[in-house]
Order: structure tokens, then sequence, then C-alpha cells
């Protein structure tokens, strides 16, 4: 009988209990409920802190696949190199090759003129060949990163030198080659970027690089044609060819979440007024010295008499080369002749560099006054599906995330 009657009769403390579960029901449902508010409205808020024209991919830190050397034009005999001799032959010529992952981890070698992979079945992206000079323009558009170790900066972006002997004479048996100089690619690369010239750490703890960041500025050409061009830097590339031909193929290696590929928009240029878009921002943001430099870089007129001499010997193996070809061909030769010297003579080179490298000041000025004013906008899509899904740069940087 007590039984039925505790059954069918409920004390007090078991209503005490039931009404306990009740409030603990009502409070888990009303959490639920907050929960998916709050999910909803981060969600509805995402677009504040994705930046859609900052770009990153990839788990690792960033590395730059690399290797220079010293080559002496006069140990070459080809025909087709006559030019090369005349004007570097008696000069410190230093050249730079930036390799993708692929063919830096591939071993190759040179069949009718082409590079191959030496074993069968291997394949690998390719390679950029660029004289000193080239090289410096192309890096005036890469922010290495850098953070504190020992009171010091070290770099972000870490070099993996690549040992591949270069041959010079393609299509000539037994042709000179020039051997790769680590130490020469560290001091063309400090001469870019000046963190290279402290110590280098390949081994840190991750958060000792936490809040470093390789950055990638890339702006769109604006073309009357159909062809879809960036710049970095200095440099000029077309998509998807510089893809497929593996010009740009060394820019998988900075595949990275520490590495952002940033769009600063559209460029544009006027060369009868000789000005562009970073001339007048220069001009405007009293950079003075820097939109000069610029001008007469982007808009050159005369030649030096030390340009001059180098077109008389030039002419002379020549003669059908068109003025403007000869004088583009001779300032560029004159450029590279002191960029060269300066690096093999640990020389000064300021009066030598690119425009971008010699106003950092101003060049920086330029890359902020781009980001806050394309802050928000995004690029077109060729240049996604062109340029950073084939190189992995696919994601999307969520900044307010990130620093928090």
């Amino acid at each position: 009988m007590r039984a039925a009657a505790r059954h069918d009769t409920p004390s007090d403390s078991e209503g005490i209990y039931e009404s306990f579960s009740d409030m603990v029901l009502c409070t888990v449902i009303v959490l639920i409920t907050l929960v998916v508010v709050l999910a909803l409205n981060v969600v509805e808020q995402l677009n504040v802190y994705i930046e859609p024209n900052h770009f990153s991919g990839g788990a690792t830190r960033p590395w730059l696949y690399i290797q220079a050397q010293q080559a002496d034009y006069a140990e070459t005999t080809a025909p087709h190199l006559a030019m090369e001799r005349a004007v570097y032959g008696s000069h410190p010529f230093v050249m730079v090759n930036l390799f993708s992952p692929s063919s830096a981890n591939s071993q190759t070698e040179v069949k009718d003129g082409q590079t191959v992979a030496a074993h069968e079945g291997q394949s690998f992206h390719g390679q950029a060949d660029l004289t000193a000079y080239n090289f410096l323009q192309l890096a005036a558009g890469i922010e290495p990163g850098s953070f504190p170790v020992n009171g010091d900066q070290t770099a972000l972006l870490l070099p993996k030198f690549s040992h591949k002997d270069i041959l010079l004479e393609r299509g000539v048996e037994n042709g000179y080659a020039a051997e790769p100089d680590n130490d020469l690619a560290l001091k063309t690369m400090a001469l870019a970027w000046p963190v290279y010239g402290n110590q280098l750490f390949p081994r840190r703890a991750a958060q000792d690089y936490l809040n470093a960041r390789t950055r990638i500025y890339v702006e769109v050409l604006d073309s009357a044609d159909d062809q879809h061009r960036i710049m970095i830097g200095h440099s000029v590339f077309t998509l998807p060819q510089d893809i497929e031909n593996g010009r740009l193929g060394w820019l998988a290696g900075f595949s990275s979440g520490l590495t952002e590929v940033i769009y600063l928009g559209k460029a544009w240029s006027d060369p009868e007024a000789r000005t562009n878009k970073r001339i007048e921002f220069f001009e405007t943001g009293g950079f003075e010295e820097a939109a000069r430099a610029y001008r007469a870089f982007s808009y050159p007129e005369g030649l030096t008499d030390r340009q001059q001499a180098l077109a008389r010997k030039i002419s002379a193996l020549r003669p059908d080369l068109a003025p403007v070809q000869l004088a583009a061909y001779v300032r560029n030769a004159d450029a590279q002749q002191q960029v060269s010297a300066a690096i093999v003579n640990d020389a000064p080179a300021s009066a030598a560099l690119p425009p971008l490298l010699a106003h950092r000041d101003a060049w920086k000025a330029y890359t902020d006054y781009c980001i806050t004013k394309e802050l928000g906008t995004t690029p077109p899509e060729w240049l996604m599906s062109e340029f950073l899904v084939p190189l992995g740069f696919d994601q999307a940087v969520v900044r307010g995330l990130r620093d928090s």
C-alpha cells in the first residue's frame, strides 16, 4: 500500500525535482536559442572580417627556391651570344634562377636545347632565368616578412638554394655552363631585401613568427587588347600563359598560411603625358624624387655617355636593331653591369637600383594607399582562376579572426 500511495501521490520533494528539471530544460532551450542567434549574427558579419583582395594558401612557412651564379660570357663561343660577349665579356655578370618546388627537387638535364627531367616519368613546372637587375625589378613587389630574434629582424621567407649548373650555350656541344654560388645568391637577395643581411633562422617556434607575413603585391594592367596582364614590382606577366609556361612557377613555393597575395587594384599609364598611377601618387604624396626616378624609368629620354658607348658597340654587331629596341637593350645592359659589379665587389648599388627599391618609403606609402583604397573590393574573376588558384593562393584572408 505504501508503494502504491507513493506512486499515486507525489511527495513535496518530488515536486521540487520536477520543477528543477523544467527550469534546466528551459535554460537549455534559451541557451540553444542564443547560440543560434549568435551564429546567424556571425555569418551575417563575416564580410566584415574577410578581406576579398587578400589571398593566402597552404600551411607551411614560405620558401623561395633560388640560385645565383656569376657567368663569364668571355668563355662562350656561340654566334648567337655575340652581343652578350661584347657587352658583358669584360664585366661581372650575375644571373638569378627562380625554380618551382617541383623543378628545384627534380633532377634535370639539357636535351636539344631544352631542360627536361633526367628520369622518365618525372615532370616539373619550370623556372625563371633572370639577370640580377631583372630579379631586383621583380623583387620590389615582394615583401619577404620578418620577425625579431635576439633583438634583430630575421626573414620569414626562407631561401632554398638549388645546385644546378646553368648552360648558357644551348645547342652547342660542350658549351659553357655557370656554377651556382649560394653566397652570391644571398648577397643578391640582401640587395633587394636588406633583412637577408642578418642571420637566418630556419627553425623557430611557431609563435615567433605568428604575426609575420610575406606579401606579394599584384596590380592588374589596363590593357587595350584582350590579354590579361599583371604587374609585380616592375615586372609584367601575361596570364594564363606565364602560368602554363612555368615563368611564374616559383611562386608556388610561397603558398603558405604566412603569405598574402595583395591586390592593389588596376594600374594605368599615359605615355603621352609621361605619367602613370604610381607617378601620380608619388607627386601628390610629396615623394618628388621618387616621382622623377620612376618617370625616367618608365618613360626614358636619351642615353647617357656610358649607354651611348654600349649602343655603338651593339650597332656594329646588330645593325638591324630598331632604335627603340637598341635603346631599351643598352639601358638594361648598363643597369645589369652596375648591379652585378656592386654584388660581386660588395660595393654600394643605390644608384643602380630600380626606383621602387631605391625609394622604399615612397613605395611603402603607395602600397598602403592602394590597400586602403581597394579594401572591400573584389579583383577580376580571371585573376583568381588564372593566377591565384593554380599557384595555391585560393583562400581569402580572414583578418579579424587571424589578428585575435
